[in-house]
């Protein structure tokens, strides 16, 4: 003889539609995962912009299918390494949010390195 079927629950309710200034997550770059979730940051945090920056900054232009022009001039045979004004110029176009101070130096081992340090800071609005 079977058990008898065991009445099934009702499906959990929608969550509430969101309201302004209720957070906007973006998934964190590269993506990750912090613990059961994904991460996020939240639009328009330094985080956030700092992400879009990362994702300009690795992207070398013709790598994105849909948006060719996304990113910067590849840099990877580029001597004496990646030119300051075309990182400007890629995140000036890409991330306007952001106000970016660039620090470039040779490396102390391989002259073939360069090194290149972006400090980002969200552009206010006023």
């Amino acid at each position: 003889m079977s058990a008898p079927p065991v009445p099934s629950s009702p499906p959990p309710a929608p969550p509430p539609p969101a309201q302004p200034g209720d957070p906007l997550p973006h998934f964190g770059l590269p993506f990750r995962f912090s613990g059961p979730a994904a991460a996020w940051n939240e639009q328009d945090s330094l985080d956030e912009v700092a992400d879009c920056l990362l994702a300009i900054l690795v992207c070398p232009q013709g790598f994105r299918a849909e948006l060719p022009a996304f990113g910067q001039p590849d840099p990877t045979f580029l001597v004496p390494g990646p030119s300051p004004d075309a990182i400007r110029a890629a995140v000036s176009r890409w991330e306007p949010r952001a106000v970016l101070l660039l620090d470039t130096y040779p490396d102390l081992i391989d002259a073939l390195v360069a090194h290149v340090e972006a400090y980002v800071q969200v552009r206010s609005e006023e």
